[in-house]
């Protein structure tokens, strides 16, 4: 990792035409968010590349989507041999650590990644210079934008960082409200369950979030107790709690509620 910081105060602010942010917020809970996003990345910062991944199911990481300007392919290519990777990504060890919440600000280059696994897949093959991302680790979601140079330009200059951390800002807080709308609709990835209850039902502790999730995928207290490593007594109180907290009384009604 290049670069790897806690911002501890408020994000910077961004001097960006007013234009290209209504224009982006216009775009929040429509299909074609990811796009504008990537528009808003490129005129901002001429970013050649974005992602958006999200904390997902037993805190793996979900790609909420990708996009580049030099075509989705490259955006696409680099986000399926991410998966193969992720555990040698910094950015993911932010993303899903709940004990340690806050903003950060990381970036990299191709040169300064020692894997070469993680590089020669990620970065070398589609065709990746830099990266600098910002993510935002609450104790009850994660979320993280990253904007990328392609290898045919120069990777993002170390004296533009605070710069570009404001405007990952900006894109982060319209992503935030973008998969708050999302995962509200059936447009959005509906297997995604521990994401769209934290996002709804924020009151909900971690294992009782962990217990809702699989009690809706259809797993038994029996099962749930097996794979959690916890009495199935103690699944039971969990799923309680969490029918309490969300104001139903049973998985009929906990089915009805999260498909609404």
């Amino acid at each position: 990792m290049l670069m790897e910081k806690e911002i501890t105060n408020a994000v910077p602010t961004a001097e960006v035409e007013t234009s290209a942010v209504v224009t982006l917020l216009n775009c929040i809970g429509h299909q074609d968010f990811l796009n504008a996003l990537m528009v808003f990345g490129k005129s901002t910062a001429d970013a050649d590349l974005i992602s958006v991944f999200c904390m997902g199911d037993r805190d793996t990481p979900l790609l909420i989507g990708t996009a580049s300007v030099l075509g989705n392919r490259r955006a696409e290519l680099a986000a399926k041999n991410y998966e193969r990777h992720v555990a040698s990504d910094r950015n993911a060890t932010l993303l899903t650590s709940p004990e340690s919440p806050g903003d950060f600000l990381t970036a990299q280059t191709a040169d300064s990644i020692t894997s070469f696994p993680y590089r020669r897949d990620c970065y070398d093959q589609p065709g990746i210079a830099a990266r600098i991302s910002l993510i935002r680790r609450r104790p009850d979601y994660g979320l993280s934008v990253s904007l990328y140079r392609a290898a045919e330009n120069a990777p993002f200059s170390e004296s533009s960082y605070d710069d570009l951390a404001a405007i990952l800002g900006l894109m982060l807080s319209a992503t935030e409200r973008h998969v708050a709308f999302t995962l509200k609709e059936t447009v959005w990835k509906e297997d995604d369950v521990q994401v769209r209850l934290a996002l709804n039902y924020p009151e909900l502790t971690d294992r009782e979030r962990e217990v809702a999730a699989m009690t809706i995928k259809g797993r038994t207290a029996s099962e749930i107790s097996a794979l959690l490593g916890i009495a199935e007594t103690t699944v039971i109180t969990h799923r309680k709690k969490a029918y309490q907290r969300m104001k139903v009384a049973n998985l009929r009604e906990l089915m009805a509620t999260f498909r609404a």
